[in-house]
């Protein structure tokens, strides 16, 4: 008992739930700012793309090597620095007006997103060993509701002639009070197995672990799920008629289904299991790939990604927690790995299907959609064999 009196367990996660709501906020309205933000920098769309792939580099980088720097200093510390990174690569953006500006935010907000990323899933797992509760597929769900609140508040703004620069120093503000904010918390201590901190453990990990592979690469094929909707839902709407309330639309549906899907799937594990509940994650994104490809009508569109929604929400807050469990010790190593998989996945979706789109169509290259579906379920049975039954 006098190990939970010695850290802030309900500051903790209030700040995890907060940090979160804030990645929606930030990546949520960075969407709706892009079309203008994209002719102010004088950039467009090949380099917009090429120069966006900056940020989730970066961020891999950090994850795989980045555990040791934070173990130093300490996850609270880190935090603070991480959300101080991403409130200057909002400013920044705030004001950009070159391809070179808009380079130097990608960098910044991939050195935030890394460090943050690591250091609050890491934070989460440890809180979820001190108090012997599950609370990683809520956390994940508020950043799916922050982000749905973040582009209708954003479009609405804009609407109103506000300037997106001002939008973006409200977002910076919330990212400096936050960071502010944790400095006076005290976190968990985390319980490290020796040379789970050192650099490289993260890859080690990947190289040397079968599990923490399994569940990296299920990481990898559920954010290829996300990936695909967050990229592709509007465009393939717009391809079959809708409007840009409509497109808005089905990408909020996207998010909120999403939302819904990480709060019940914790009670899916509880109830069924790790295995069977990314089978089930698997089952959706077949069903929404199939909807997607192969049929025209727009509404049948929307309603496959809703299902893609449901279907990606759940594997990523699972294979954390699961992780946490069947590698103890090792929290900051397995979060790196499992997350730098996972970013790797939004690097590869947009330019694969957009390639295969150019050569084809982009309702022939959603078929991708399927492929990760029916892959996600085989890494779903492979994680049985690997745990022999073990989650």
């Amino acid at each position: 008992m006098q190990q939970v009196r010695q850290w802030h367990h309900r500051g903790v996660i209030a700040m995890v739930f907060a940090v979160f709501v804030f990645f929606g906020f930030s990546i949520g309205a960075n969407g709706v700012f892009w079309k203008d933000i994209m002719p102010a920098a004088g950039m467009g769309e090949a380099l917009f793309g090429e120069l966006s792939l900056i940020s989730p580099l970066t961020a891999v980088f950090i994850l795989l090597f980045g555990g040791p720097v934070i173990e130093r200093i300490g996850k609270r510390i880190a935090l603070s620095i991480g959300l101080i990174v991403l409130t200057a690569a909002t400013l920044v953006l705030s004001a950009v007006a070159t391809p070179t500006h808009f380079a130097v935010v990608n960098l910044l907000y991939g050195l935030g997103y890394g460090i943050v990323e690591i250091t609050i899933n890491s934070v989460t797992l440890d809180w979820e060993r001190e108090r012997n509760r599950s609370v990683m597929n809520y956390v994940h769900a508020v950043f799916c509701g922050g982000a749905v609140i973040a582009s209708l508040a954003a479009g609405q703004l804009l609407q109103m002639q506000v300037a997106y620069a001002t939008i973006l120093w409200g977002i910076a503000g919330i990212g400096a009070t936050l960071a502010l904010i944790n400095l006076f918390l005290r976190f968990p201590d985390s319980v490290v197995q020796e040379g789970s901190s050192d650099a490289g453990a993260a890859f080690r990990l990947l190289r040397t672990n079968k599990v923490v592979l399994t569940l990296a690469m299920i990481g990898f094929f559920a954010g290829f799920a996300e990936g695909i909707a967050i990229t592709w839902s509007v465009l393939h709407l717009s391809n079959l008629g809708a409007s840009a309330v409509i497109g808005g639309f089905g990408f909020a549906l996207f998010n909120t289904v999403m939302f819904v899907g990480r709060m019940t799937n914790a009670t899916i594990v509880t109830r069924y299991g790790v295995v069977r509940s990314i089978m089930v994650s698997a089952s959706a994104i077949i069903v929404a790939g199939v909807l997607m490809a192969f049929t025209q009508n727009l509404w049948l569109a929307i309603a496959a990604f809703a299902v893609l929604g449901f279907g990606a929400a759940g594997p990523i807050p699972t294979a954390l927690t699961a992780g946490a469990k069947l590698v103890p010790g090792q929290n900051s190593a397995f979060s790196g790995a499992l997350m730098s998989i996972t970013y790797i996945s939004f690097i590869v979706c947009a330019p694969l299907i957009g390639n295969v789109a150019e050569m084809t169509s982009l309702q022939t290259a959603l078929i991708t959609t399927i492929v990760v579906g029916v892959c996600l379920f085989g890494f779903a049975q492979r994680l049985h064999t690997v745990t022999r039954n073990a989650v």
